[in-house]
């Protein structure tokens, strides 16, 4: 995998604003989570967040490059790492699954380089079928599990 800055990460609309992320972590920390995302990106590192050498950023450093509140991290950090998003050791945060998640971008970056952007290869629109019909599954399957646990109210 090649290593490097990133313009942009990859998130999930749907299960951005309704999955698990929504209920376990409070606003601020979603905010959190998200700029942890963005600044794993930047670090070029395939979903940890260290120097190009692999040593850790300290967290107060973190807290400084994200804008935020260093309890505010550190609660977030903790629930993330409980909740398996993150692991945290000598080279830095790891982000659960980067590769997963961002492998549009790695598809995609052959046409970054070219504006023009020649005409998409023919498995373009096979692959943008599968991912739109594992999407409705997940949607769907996300509807059936909130109709089975809303209460009346």
């Amino acid at each position: 995998m090649s290593r490097g800055p990133r313009r942009w990460v990859k998130l999930y609309c749907y299960e951005t604003l309704h999955g698990s992320v929504s209920y376990q972590l409070s606003e601020a920390e979603q905010a959190i989570w998200m700029k942890l995302l963005c600044f794993a990106g930047l670090c070029g590192n395939e979903g940890v967040i260290a120097d190009h050498d692999l040593h850790p950023f300290p967290h107060k450093f973190i807290c400084h490059e994200i804008h935020t509140d260093e309890a505010l991290f550190e609660e977030t950090l903790r629930k993330c790492v409980d909740e398996g998003r993150i692991s945290e050791d000598g080279q830095g945060i790891k982000i659960t699954n980067w590769a997963k998640y961002q492998s549009e971008y790695e598809r995609q970056k052959q046409y970054r380089g070219d504006r023009r952007q020649a005409a998409l290869p023919e498995n373009s629109l096979e692959e943008t079928a599968r991912i739109n019909k594992e999407n409705e599954k997940r949607i769907e399957a996300h509807k059936k599990y909130r109709s089975r646990t809303q209460h009346p109210g």
